[in-house]
C-alpha cells in the first residue's frame, strides 16, 4: 500500500515537473518611458512568439512581476535614456525567476529589428500612434516589422533595409515625402486615403484576405494594451464617442460577428456599434488584482500605455438670433491644437414652436479659432429663445467621432453687417513656407477677415489649410493673411489653383460674411526683405565699381 502511494506521488511529481517545463516561456518586459520603445518591444515579443509586458510607471515595477509566473525566462529590454525603473533587473532576479537576461538600447525600433529574421516591413510616421496600432495585427500576421520613419531618420531605415532581403513594404498613413521618395525602389504598397478611419478599414481588409477573422478588437488607437499587440484579431477604431460612418458601413457589409472593446472609456461608441452594425460587443475592462489585499482580491484596471494624441476640444461660444437679418448665428470656439471639422444640428425653441436647422457638410475650424455658422431665413418670435445643439466633430471631414451636446439660451440682437471685402490674389512664398492672401476692404467700415484654403494637395493628400485667427483691415485699406504650410516643388506643381473661402464681419467673433473663389497660385522664390537685400547688394556693387573706375582714372 505504501509503495503504491509512493509510486503515485512520483507520477504526480513527474506530471508537475513536465507541466512546469511546458508552461515555462520567454517573457519580454519593456522598461522605457518612450511609447515607440514600448510598442517595438511588444511587437518584438509577438513576432518571436513570446509573451510581453511593459512598465507604465515607476510604481508599476513590482506590481507587474506579481502577475508573471516564476518559471518564465525574463528578457528585460531597458532604455538607455529613459527607463521607468533603474536597476530593474536586480528586482526581477530577487524574485527567483528561472532566468533574467537584460539588454539595453538607445532606439528599440531601429535596433531590435536586427535580432529578427524578417523580410516584410510596414512604414508609419512616428508622430501618429494610431497608425502603428492599426497595422499591428497585420504586422504579426505577415511577420513584418513596423518602422517609425520620417525625414530625419529615413536614411537609417534605408541602411537597415539594405541589409535585409526585402520581400514587401507597406507604407501606411501619412508619411513625409522624403520617406515615400526613399522607398520608391521597393515598389511599396501605399495605404493613405487622408482619413485615418478609412485607412483602418483598408488594413483590416488586407488582414482578412489572409485570415478570415470573424472577431475584431475595438479601440480608439490611443493606447497600447497587451492583447492589442498580440495580433490574434484585427483592430477597428471606434472613435471616442460617435462611430465614424466609414467604420459603421464596413461592419454592416462585412462578416464580422463579434467585437471586443478594450478598456471602458469607449462604451458609448461600442453601444452605437452594436445598434448600427448589429454585431455582438463584449468589454474587456479589467484584470485580476496582482497585489494581494485582505479578503477577496479585487480586480484592477488594464495595463495601458497612452500614446501622444492631439487635443480635440470644441465649445459653443455663443448662439444668437439676429432679428434684423432673420438669421441664427452659432459661434464655435476650437480649443484643439489641431484643425478640426464640425457638423451641427440645432433645434430652435421659440414662442411659435420648434424649428430645426443644420449643416449639410462639415465645416473646418483652425486650431484655437472661432467660427460663426449662419442659418438664414429663420423666423423666430419671442425673447425667451433657446437652442439645443447636437454637433459632431473630429480630425477628418468624413469621420466625425466626437460629440458636443448642450442647451443654450439664445441672445437676441439686431445687427446689419456692412463689411465688404475682396480677395486680390493668393501666392506662395518658398522662403517663408507660407501662403499669402491679399485682401482689399472696399467698404467704409473696418472688417475682420479669416481665410482657409480647401483641397490643397500636400504630399499627394488633399487637406484644408487655415490660419490662427482673423486679421483686421480698416475701411478702404488693404491687408494680408499668412498661412504657414511647408510645400515642396512637387506640391506646388500639384496646386496650380487654390480654392479659397473667406469669412468676414464687423464683429471679430461673428464673421457672418462668406466669400468663395478659385485663384491661380503665384509662387515667390524670395520674400520682400530678401529682394530688398539683393537690390541693396547690387547697388553697393555698382557703387564699388564706380569708385574703382574713378580710382583707375585718377591713376592715369
Amino acid at each position: 500500500m505504501g509503495e503504491r502511494i509512493v509510486g503515485r506521488l512520483i507520477i504526480l511529481l513527474g506530471i508537475l515537473f513536465l507541466s512546469s517545463c511546458v508552461l515555462a516561456e520567454v517573457h519580454v518586459i519593456s522598461n522605457s518611458e518612450n511609447w515607440r520603445d514600448v510598442y517595438s518591444s511588444m511587437l518584438f515579443a509577438s513576432l518571436n512568439g513570446d509573451s510581453g509586458d511593459f512598465l507604465a510607471s515607476t510604481q508599476h515595477g513590482p506590481v507587474l512581476l506579481n502577475g508573471i509566473p516564476k518559471n518564465n525566462d525574463i528578457v528585460l529590454l531597458n532604455s538607455n535614456d529613459k527607463p521607468f525603473v533603474f536597476n530593474y533587473g536586480s528586482m526581477i532576479e530577487a524574485r527567483d525567476y528561472a532566468s533574467v537576461e537584460e539588454r539595453s538600447y538607445d532606439d528599440f525600433n531601429l535596433e531590435l529589428v536586427d535580432e529578427l529574421d524578417v523580410n516584410n516591413f510596414i512604414i508609419v510616421d512616428g508622430s501618429y500612434g494610431y497608425s502603428a496600432m492599426a497595422v499591428t495585427p497585420y504586422a504579426v500576421l505577415t511577420d513584418a516589422w513596423v518602422f517609425f520613419a520620417d525625414r530625419v531618420n529615413i536614411a537609417e531605415v534605408e541602411a537597415i533595409l539594405a541589409r535585409k532581403d526585402v520581400n514587401s513594404i507597406v507604407v501606411y498613413g501619412y508619411v513625409d515625402r522624403e520617406v515615400n521618395d526613399a522607398l520608391v525602389a521597393y515598389n511599396p504598397k501605399v495605404i493613405n486615403s487622408g482619413d485615418r478611419f478609412q485607412d483602418n478599414v483598408l488594413i483590416v481588409e488586407e488582414y482578412k484576405k489572409l485570415s478570415d477573422a470573424k472577431q475584431v478588437l475595438l479601440s480608439n488607437g490611443e493606447f497600447i494594451e497587451r492583447e492589442l499587440m498580440m495580433g490574434a484579431h484585427p483592430i477597428l477604431f471606434t472613435g471616442r464617442e460617435n462611430v465614424p460612418d466609414g467604420i459603421a458601413d464596413y461592419l454592416q457589409r462585412s462578416d464580422i460577428e463579434v467585437g471586443v472593446l478594450i478598456g471602458n472609456e469607449l462604451i458609448n461608441a461600442a453601444t452605437n456599434i452594436r445598434r448600427s452594425a448589429g454585431i455582438s460587443v463584449m468589454v474587456k475592462f479589467a484584470q485580476g488584482a496582482r497585489s494581494q489585499t485582505a479578503g477577496v482580491s479585487a480586480v484592477e484596471g488594464l495595463d495601458l500605455f497612452y500614446l501622444p494624441t492631439p487635443s480635440l476640444n470644441l465649445e459653443i461660444n455663443s448662439v444668437k438670433y439676429n432679428r434684423a437679418a432673420k438669421q441664427v448665428e452659432v459661434t464655435y470656439h476650437s480649443t484643439a491644437n489641431v484643425p478640426i471639422y464640425v457638423k451641427g444640428t440645432l433645434t430652435l425653441l421659440g414662442d411659435d414652436g420648434t424649428k430645426k436647422v443644420g449643416d449639410l457638410d462639415s465645416v473646418f475650424i483652425a486650431p484655437s479659432d472661432f467660427k460663426t455658422l449662419i442659418y438664414p431665413d429663420v423666423e423666430l418670435t419671442g425673447n425667451d429663445l433657446k437652442a439645443e445643439v447636437y454637433a459632431l466633430f473630429g480630425e477628418v471631414k468624413s469621420s466625425l467621432d466626437r460629440e458636443l451636446r448642450g442647451s443654450y439660451d439664445m441672445g437676441v440682437i439686431n445687427v446689419l453687417d456692412d463689411c465688404e471685402v475682396e480677395i486680390t490674389g493668393v501666392k506662395y512664398n518658398k522662403q517663408k513656407n507660407m501662403f499669402i492672401v491679399g485682401i482689399d476692404n472696399v467698404g467704409d467700415v473696418g472688417c475682420y477677415v479669416d481665410v482657409e484654403l480647401n483641397d490643397v494637395v500636400v504630399n499627394r493628400v488633399k487637406q484644408t489649410i487655415g490660419g490662427e485667427g482673423s486679421v483686421f483691415v480698416k475701411g478702404g485699406k488693404s491687408g494680408k493673411i499668412e498661412l504657414t504650410q511647408r510645400m515642396d516643388d512637387a506640391d506646388l506643381i500639384d496646386n496650380p489653383y487654390v480654392n479659397l473661402v473667406a469669412y468676414y464681419g464687423e464683429r471679430e467673433e461673428s464673421l457672418v460674411g462668406v466669400f468663395r473663389g478659385k485663384f491661380e497660385l503665384d509662387v515667390d522664390m524670395f520674400s520682400g526683405t530678401t529682394y530688398l537685400i539683393v537690390v541693396c547688394l547690387i547697388l553697393l556693387l555698382l557703387l564699388l565699381i564706380v569708385l574703382w573706375r574713378k580710382k583707375q582714372d585718377n591713376e592715369w
